[in-house]
């Protein structure tokens, strides 16, 4: 048992947000290792989960493989882009394919 909530402990310690850049995501998205790729996808869900109804709508349909796949596209043929910090680029990402609507202004939330 103490094995497993030291196991838990070091990943969700490595998979603080601030830790990852766009070139580490781009990594383990293109691991051969399961394990990898699942931190990954882990990873970015997270994101779109802190993200989602503030910094972008996704569609109750969107899923998370094509949420992964739109990660890689950008940062497989963007590579200028790879050192800013990966929660950054997945937000930019989703916020630019599935962007809020506007709120009138003078409405409290």
């Amino acid at each position: 048992m103490k094995k497993l909530l030291l196991t838990l402990a070091l990943v969700a310690g490595s998979a603080h947000a601030e830790f990852w850049d766009g070139n580490r995501l781009l990594e383990k998205l293109n691991s051969n290792n399961y394990f990898e790729q699942g931190l990954a996808l882990g990873y970015i869900m997270g994101v779109a989960d802190t993200g989602l109804g503030v910094v972008h709508c996704t569609p109750p349909n969107a899923t998370a493989g094509q949420m992964e796949a739109m990660v890689r596209n950008y940062l497989t043929n963007v590579p200028a882009e790879r050192h800013r910090s990966a929660d950054n680029i997945v937000s930019r990402i989703l916020k630019a394919t599935w962007p809020c609507p506007d709120r009138p202004s003078g409405r409290a939330l």
